[in-house]
């Protein structure tokens, strides 16, 4: 069954699975806005497990390495994630502001890219969003590094929280868009 009626059948399921995925985006973009000392807390707390598990597969894969160049510069990589990411999530305080200058220049090029990416969608539905979501990360990105440090203990979880809230909403209006032209097809 791959006719017209069966793709028209799955673009309006996954049309569903964006709107709900919009909606559940909008809710925790909104409550981590509400909550930004504990949301950048756990933000770095998060990144510092991150990085040692991945240290730590670094360091188990250095072992099994063919060579010992290649298995000691795995394990030299490996060793500085776990160390790095040990000292974040030890010290999510020191680890906020570290990550405050990484997701300042992350939303900066995340803003960038979306930008140009609405500029390629227009005129089809959802591009207009997608511009100002690209907008806002751009903007948020040069507040806080001209802030910085003093904004960086509060703005890691607000910008996460409107990160998430605005991918929220471009998720949602091109899942209703979506559904929209499925149901006239």
């Amino acid at each position: 069954m791959t006719g017209p009626s069966h793709w028209r059948a799955e673009a309006h399921r996954h049309a569903r699975r964006l709107v709900t995925l919009g909606l559940l985006e909008i809710i925790v973009g909104v409550l981590i806005m509400a909550t930004p000392l504990a949301g950048g807390l756990a933000v770095t707390v998060i990144v510092g497990l991150g990085l040692m598990l991945a240290g730590i597969f670094r360091i188990v894969a250095a072992f099994h390495a063919d060579s010992f160049g290649s298995g000691a510069l795995g394990f030299l990589w490996g060793l500085l994630l776990t160390v790095a990411g040990f000292h974040i999530f030890t010290n999510p305080g020191l680890g906020l502001l570290s990550l405050t200058l990484v997701l300042t220049m992350v939303f900066f090029a995340s803003g960038l890219t979306q930008i140009i990416v609405a500029f390629k969608m227009k005129p089809h539905e959802g591009w207009g969003w997608m511009l100002v979501g690209g907008a806002v990360a751009v903007l948020l990105s040069i507040m806080v590094w001209r802030q910085f440090p003093f904004s960086g203990v509060y703005l890691v979880g607000t910008l996460v929280g409107i990160n998430i809230l605005f991918n929220g909403i471009s998720t949602l209006v091109v899942g209703r868009a979506a559904r929209k032209l499925t149901a006239t097809s």
